[in-house]
């Protein structure tokens, strides 16, 4: 595909899929964002500011850019929704309500449509029975921010229903790695910085999570646009789930390898709330629709972030690091 736009394009996600898109080759991609852009901008990337709650924007851009694909990221998170109900709503139901109008009525060119989704679809994990929770278990969102996203799985089949666009939900669970600083499960992310500064932290919440290397991520997201694929579907992205005290172990265990003389302590906060996202997704079918989606190992996810942040404190880098998430 040449024309690729990709709405919340400077968030951690948006940014990893980006870069991928432009390394395997895309010839142009448009990211559109509230954010401005730092930085020299990449080779066949074009920057555009916008808001996708201003409609008359949207179907401008729309028209002109005239994409093949639209992968479309940008939206309020857990902490967003529930602090902000009625703007959450806006942003995440009605604004993505309009863009799939906006897009049937606009793009001419259109072969695919990828909506981020969410685990949250499935409510918590203590509800689904034994073994891995396969694309098709029942919806129970927990919040708000589950409710946006399963009505928007819901238009995302309505929109390959009228337009015969081929559409794609791809759900994700914890993001990590480097760029992860918002969100409920921005949780890990800061473990893992915080022990770089020598600073202990707890997750405040307990159970097992499902996890997914932050590079993955945006291949994943990429590879749902690009790779060959017909009609609508589903799919679960590609990561692994284990302990949250056992995240924090490794999370340990790295430093030491690292070499960081006196590492934080990353532990579960104690009486913490379960997890209240399902986890043991099961990818499989995902793989056999995008068997190019990467899956990067837990340890190797885990080192490479902490390795780079590791490089950034010792350079005087600064990053954010919030200890009250």
């Amino acid at each position: 595909m040449k024309r690729i736009l990709v709405t919340g394009s400077t968030g951690c996600i948006g940014s990893a899929t980006v870069k991928y898109l432009l390394d395997k080759g895309t010839e142009r991609v448009y990211g559109l964002s509230r954010s401005g852009y730092n930085g020299v901008l990449p080779v066949g990337y074009e920057h555009i500011p916008c808001d996708i709650s201003d409609q008359l924007r949207m179907h401008e851009i729309l028209d002109e850019v005239q994409p093949d694909a639209i992968i479309h990221l940008a939206g309020f998170q857990t902490p967003e929704c529930q602090a902000n109900p009625l703007l959450g709503m806006d942003v995440n139901l009605v604004a993505t309500a309009n863009l799939f109008k906006a897009v049937a009525e606009n793009c001419k060119e259109l072969e695919r449509f990828v909506f981020a989704s969410s685990v949250a679809v499935h409510g918590p994990r203590s509800i689904h029975p034994d073994g891995q929770i396969g694309p098709d278990a029942f919806y129970y969102p927990p919040n708000l921010y589950g409710f946006w996203k399963t009505a928007g799985e819901g238009m995302a089949q309505a929109f390959h229903l009228d337009t015969g666009i081929s559409t794609v939900s791809l759900r994700l669970a914890t993001t990590y790695g480097p760029g992860r600083d918002r969100g409920l499960t921005s949780a890990p992310t800061t473990a893992m910085k915080a022990c770089v500064m020598g600073l202990d932290y707890e997750i405040p919440y307990s159970g097992r999570e499902h996890y997914h290397f932050v590079d993955d991520v945006g291949a994943g997201f990429a590879q749902s646009a690009i790779y060959p694929f017909e009609g609508y579907g589903a799919f679960h992205l590609t990561g692994k789930t284990i302990e949250i005290s056992e995240f924090c172990n490794m999370v340990k265990q790295a430093a030491d390898r690292i070499g960081i003389e006196k590492p934080g302590n990353p532990t579960v906060k104690s009486s913490a709330p379960a997890m209240p996202f399902t986890s043991d997704l099961d990818h499989g079918p995902t793989l056999m629709k995008f068997p190019d989606m990467p899956l990067t190992s837990l340890a190797s996810g885990i080192i490479q972030s902490m390795s780079l942040f590791n490089s950034k404190a010792l350079n005087g880098s600064i990053f954010s690091i919030n200890l009250d998430s």
